[in-house]
């Protein structure tokens, strides 16, 4: 369906949270069967400037107090963005300054400004939430190679030329000039949080490659003999993938295949499509535990293989990224509560 640079950044977002929010479909999309990371609400207009922000370069502190930029239910617009921006060292663009085009070889997508300023507001203050359950100053260290920053720009509608309208709700690329992440911001901006973070943990398997610490070949290693991912986002998209060796057969519901623990590599189908949606979606269930201290797929963690991969992700990440010994055993904790 795309090109096969774009179907590692973009197709995640359209197939993440389904069970979560079923009853937010659009009816104006139905190749997406399962709902966007976006869900809508009810639209509330409000006004305020357009962000010019750049203030996401500051270089990482360990021992900086990043609570001084926690928001308070007081914060305008512009102290919630002025405050991320700061906290997490990105680049958060809205309203008209947002860029409305993303090519990559054939494809082309293209963004709609949302000046709905009020949704914007909800929009970052339920991204706060997601980005503030990282280790502090994880964003800060994101960025890699040419890219300085992560830019996030905070759309209306994501439509694709050639596709009768049809688009997707969010993307993450470093395919040009730019390290970005697109996300399209529905009826009063209520984000779903997973999604966010499963978008930047591609972003994580960017630099954790540019960086020279990810090897295919070794984390082929973790997969069962002979087994190849696929790249057929097409059939995950139609529901039509083998759940062999999966834990379940659809994102967040338990264990409901009859593969016993011994013979589960996967969490559900879609982490078959490649290694970068393997390694995002065997992710959600730590990354919903350590915000909500709720586990969306009871005992995935107890089955050994599944274990040994997300064991061996972790370890990647904490070799790239500097982290307090509270942040490290916070993490691990969480990872030991579940596992």
């Amino acid at each position: 369906m795309f090109t096969d640079k774009f179907k590692k950044r973009i197709a995640a977002a359209a197939v993440m949270i389904g069970i979560l929010l079923t009853s937010c479909s659009r009816a104006e999309e139905p190749v997406q069967t399962k709902v966007p990371d976006i869900k809508p609400s009810e639209s509330v207009a409000a006004s305020a400037s357009e962000s010019e922000s750049s203030s996401g370069t500051n270089p990482f502190d360990p021992d900086e107090d990043l609570s001084k930029y926690d928001l308070n239910d007081s914060d305008t617009l512009e102290e919630i963005v002025s405050k991320m921006e700061n906290k997490y060292g990105i680049d958060i663009v809205y309203g008209n300054n947002i860029r409305t085009e993303f090519k990559d070889e054939n494809e082309t997508i293209r963004a709609k400004p949302n000046i709905n300023y009020k949704d914007i507001e909800t929009a970052l203050r339920s991204m706060d939430e997601g980005l503030n359950a990282l280790p502090g100053g994880f964003m800060k260290q994101i960025a890699y190679g040419r890219h300085k920053i992560l830019k996030i720009y905070l759309t209306g509608k994501i439509t694709i030329d050639g596709y009768n309208g049809k688009g997707v709700p969010a993307f993450a690329s470093d395919t040009d000039d730019e390290l970005y992440l697109t996300i399209e911001v529905l009826d009063q901006g209520v984000i779903n949080v997973p999604t966010v973070l499963h978008e930047i943990t591609h972003i994580v398997d960017f630099k954790l490659k540019h960086d020279g610490l990810l090897n295919e070949d070794e984390w082929a290693k973790l997969n069962p003999e002979g087994f190849t991912y696929d790249n057929s986002y097409g059939d995950s998209l139609a529901g039509k993938k083998d759940p062999k060796y999966c834990y379940s057969t659809e994102r967040y519901i338990p264990h409901n295949t009859e593969y016993s623990n011994n013979d589960i590599w996967f969490y559900y189908p879609y982490s078959k499509v490649n290694a970068y949606e393997d390694r995002a979606t065997m992710l959600e269930d730590l990354i919903i535990y350590k915000m909500w201290k709720y586990e969306v797929a009871e005992g995935l963690y107890k089955c050994p293989h599944m274990k040994a991969k997300v064991e061996f992700f972790l370890k990647l990440i904490e070799k790239d990224f500097k982290m307090s010994d509270k942040d490290k055993a916070e993490w691990q904790n969480a990872f030991k509560a579940i596992s």
